[in-house]
């Protein structure tokens, strides 16, 4: 008969082939259908992969929208094209340069702490002043929605939405500032150029720059930031920003930055805190990866003898290992999926946890890229792993398989193909470090730090397991210990593996515990009682005596000089290099005068004694034009590197003073106390023209009183309240460890994963030996005992080399980087370790109960 509609014919081929890739052989329809019956191995491989996955594209979704969103409004957050940031108010050659651009293209803008005052509240504000042009680029967003430009006039303010929640106000309220008062006309949603930094003093308040006189505080404070934000073409603006340069030579503490060069608060922050959280998730994907061979090595076992059915009905290997391919390929897109789901609804729940590191009106969705990386990396895993796990099928005979054997894979293991596929699979490793961290020269560090780690933790576990058959053949020990210790030793049995593991794990969580236990200590929970809490900025000397009536309490008063470093022992401070991390030269440092060591401070060094001055010549008033005995604090004497001896310049408004370092000073506590670079003696510097802070304890239900109280009487003084600080501090710290909590959390777990799959690599041995157990008389309890054993001795045997290891660790961070005194967190780990235990144990009997209890009987029947 004549076909009518051979187009349907015609597509046939391409169906079936893409049937045929999808379905495979008929022997791949039975290890599919082999593999969802044993659910256990489905099971456990998508749980660990998909967590994994979830967590890395959550966090990996986060960077993009954080890198989108700096790009996107790289200007704006700086607030323009060119920016100058500066201390004092600005030289007449700089405002001769700035003046010559159009008024719309510059935002002068000037901002200082200061406290906002209404008939019932106190609150201490950052005042912020701008001029008609702001913003250059970006937009305000206020409560109402209107314009920004109509809605700030002459005598208002915007406020940050805690303040009216501070003041218990409203928008139409008076607020008085300084000797002025002014009308709350909106509330302050969003402003572009706002650094974000994880925690500030005081709410923000926006006013018209006309409006910062009338408040008559400008003038008196000291520590103004003042910026000029300029509006640029690309035609003009490295022209403009040579000239700026090059006036700036003769003003170093000015600073310079434009879109090029700058990095934002946003990046510099966000990008630390993810980075580190990222390197935590990569860590939880090698995790994975390992208790995902565990699991796929189990199974190839338990197939055993199928695959040498296939073997012997005349599949190829090729095509026995495609069918494994195809079936993790499809194991790990199912895993991608879920990944995708829970990172969904993980990233809304995690955006309150990092706030601190974020913008508010930045919205987390997942980034399509990051969709695409993690199907990348889950598909390569899977490809990569079953690979390595299908080593014995290549190498073996059908009737090797049928009997179980794989001494062809232990005595093929350090083949050249072998080495190689390490090699490969080592520069992978590599090249994904240092493309997720954006540095080869990171990425090496990290690569290189990661195989000593496991390296070393791999060597303890190889002499642990070493000194324990030492110890089980050498001294009498009971039947059911030998054999732990045997099991412990069995060939494939992943000890040393599920060692590492776990100790990477657990030192991880024991560093972070340590760290945090130890800075909670230092600056939250061991404060003495008497700790300063009332903090005063701003204090003339004829105030001290109201100041005193007002508080009630003993007050300490810290003179300040502000005063600019010209040289240090000859060297430019502008040519002094710095080590990363250290304070700028070149900055206004704030100069003070006192004959006695601080209570927190001790000398190291002095050439008399323990002094921090030689002994005084008499009462005659020095001379400037000599120099004079000064004490140092050793960070900045590392800073500038000076010793004893060397001499210091220092301007101050234009009266250049010399010093000579007489003593060296350090400090062994760190809190709430003061302290001072460069000290002089008060003879010398007694008469120079100075500001005062000081330092009190009162009652916490007092402070808001004082505040207020000083703030109607000096509106200059500044009054902060320093248990308001310290506890926005433990909130920091506490976002910060519960973050990183979470994801070490989630690599322990994965470092248990590794046991289970371990466990059932085995189970087939374990099987066989209980069952001969039971036939010489063993009861169900001595298997329970056994496993519990077992699992329990290499698990805290683990736990217990690692935490040593990251104490240590933990110590010399505490001591030599942060400079604080180590707090050992006992309760913490003891609590952390018991309950390790009980996981171990529990895994142990549950394991005995669902894998060898149900398979132990056949074997015995088999055997008689």
């Amino acid at each position: 008969m004549k076909q009518t509609n051979p187009a349907p014919d015609a597509a046939l081929p391409k169906t079936n082939a893409l049937s045929q890739w999808l379905q495979g052989t008929l022997g791949s329809k039975a290890l599919t259908r082999s593999w969802w019956r044993l659910w256990v191995y489905p099971v456990l491989l998508v749980v660990t992969l998909s967590l994994s996955l979830a967590t890395y594209l959550a966090l990996d979704s986060i960077q993009q929208t954080v890198n989108t969103y700096v790009t996107d409004n790289q200007r704006a957050l700086l607030g323009g094209d060119i920016v100058l940031s500066g201390n004092q108010e600005w030289p007449t050659e700089v405002l001769k340069t700035v003046n010559t651009l159009d008024k719309d293209d510059v935002v002068y803008d000037e901002q200082f702490s200061a406290m906002l005052i209404t008939p019932t509240h106190t609150l201490l504000a950052r005042l912020k002043g701008i001029s008609p042009a702001y913003p250059l680029y970006g937009n305000v967003r206020l409560q109402s929605d209107k314009p920004f430009d109509e809605v700030l006039k002459e005598n208002t303010v915007l406020v940050a939405p805690e303040v009216l929640t501070g003041l218990n106000a409203k928008i139409g309220d008076t607020v008085r500032i300084g000797e002025a008062e002014f009308t709350i006309a909106d509330v302050l949603i969003t402003e572009p150029d706002r650094p974000l930094s994880a925690f500030g003093i005081g709410a923000r308040v926006m006013m018209r720059q006309a409006d910062l006189d009338k408040t008559e505080l400008l003038g008196q404070r000291s520590r103004v930031s003042y910026r000029i934000a300029i509006a640029a073409t690309p035609d003009n603006q490295a022209q403009l920003k040579d000239n700026l340069t090059q006036t700036l030579t003769r003003y170093p503490n000015i600073e310079l930055s434009d879109t090029s060069d700058a990095d934002t608060s946003l990046s510099q922050i966000s990008d630390n805190v993810l980075l580190f959280l990222k390197l935590l998730v990569i860590a939880v994907l090698l995790l994975s990866a390992v208790a995902m061979y565990g699991i796929i090595t189990a199974f190839v076992t338990k197939q055993q003898a199928a695959n040498a059915m296939r073997l012997a009905l005349g599949e190829t290997r090729t095509q026995i290992e495609r069918s494994y391919q195809r079936l993790m390929v499809m194991m790990a897109l199912l895993a991608s999926g879920i990944a995708l789901l829970l990172s969904s609804a993980l990233l809304p729940l995690a955006q309150p946890y990092m706030a601190a590191i974020l913008p508010a009106e930045l919205g987390l969705t997942v980034a399509p890229l990051s969709v695409l990386k993690t199907i990348a990396i889950a598909v390569a895993l899977s490809v990569i792993i079953t690979y390595r796990a299908l080593g014995l099928l290549r190498r073996a005979q059908p009737i090797a398989l049928l009997n179980g054997h794989s001494n062809v894979e232990e005595s093929t293991r350090f083949s050249p193909k072998s080495i190689l596929w390490t090699l490969i699979v080592g520069a992978g490793l590599y090249a994904f470090l240092s493309y997720e961290v954006a540095s080869l020269r990171l990425g090496a560090q990290l690569f290189a730090a990661l195989i000593v780690l496991v390296g070393v933790f791999w060597l303890i576990a190889r002499l642990w397991l070493g000194a324990l058959a030492w110890l089980a053949k050498r001294y009498r020990t009971g039947w059911m210990q030998r054999m732990a210790v045997h099991n412990l030793a069995r060939k494939g049995n992943q000890s040393a593996l599920f060692f590492v593991t776990l100790a990477l794990s657990v030192a991880v969580l024991t560093l972070i515990a340590a760290l945090n236990h130890s800075i909670n200590t230092q600056f939250i929970t061991a404060y003495p009682d008497d700790a300063p809490n009332i903090f005063l900025l701003d204090v003339q000397s004829e105030q001290h005596t109201a100041i005193n009536d007002l508080l009630g309490v003993p007050v300490q008063y810290y003179p300040v000089i502000r005063a600019r470093l010209l040289s240090a022992n000859g060297v430019p401070a502008a040519e002094i290099e710095t080590k990363e991390g250290f304070d700028d030269p070149t900055r206004v440092f704030n100069l003070s005068y006192t004959d006695t060591l601080m209570e927190t401070e001790f000398v190291t060094d002095s050439v008399n004694g323990d002094a921090l001055y030689p002994e005084s010549s008499g009462d005659t008033a020095p001379s400037l034009q000599e120099a004079q005995p000064l004490s140092i604090l050793d960070t900045a004497a590392e800073m500038l590197g000076v010793g004893m001896g060397d001499t210091l310049v220092f301007n101050i408004q234009g009266i250049q003073v010399t010093g000579t370092i007489s003593s060296i000073r350090t400090r062994y506590e760190r809190g709430p106390s003061p302290f001072f670079y460069f000290l002089f003696e008060p003879t010398f510097l007694s008469k120079a023209p100075q500001i005062q802070f000081a330092t009190a304890h009162v009652p916490d239900a007092r402070i808001a009183e004082i505040q207020g109280v000083l703030s109607r009487q000096f509106p200059s003084i500044t009054a902060i309240n320093g248990a308001q600080v310290a506890e926005q501090i433990q909130g920091l710290v506490q976002q910060m460890s519960r973050l990183v909590y979470v994801f070490t959390l989630l690599a322990l777990f994965t470092g248990l994963m590794v046991l289970i799959s371990s466990l059932l690599s085995t189970s087939q041995e374990r099987i066989q030996d209980s069952a001969s157990f039971r036939l010489l008389g063993m009861q169900k309890r001595d298997l329970y005992a056994l496993n519990m054993l077992e699992i329990g001795v290499l698990g805290m045997s683990a736990a217990v080399f690692a935490t040593a290891l990251a104490t240590a660790g933990a110590w010399l961070l505490i001591t030599y980087w942060f400079d604080l005194r180590f707090s050992m967190p006992w309760l913490t780990l003891a609590l952390g370790l018991a309950a390790l235990l009980a996981v171990l144990l529990i895994i142990a009997i549950v394991y005995v109960r669902l894998v060898i209890g149900r398979g132990i009987m056949a074997r015995v029947r088999a055997m008689i």
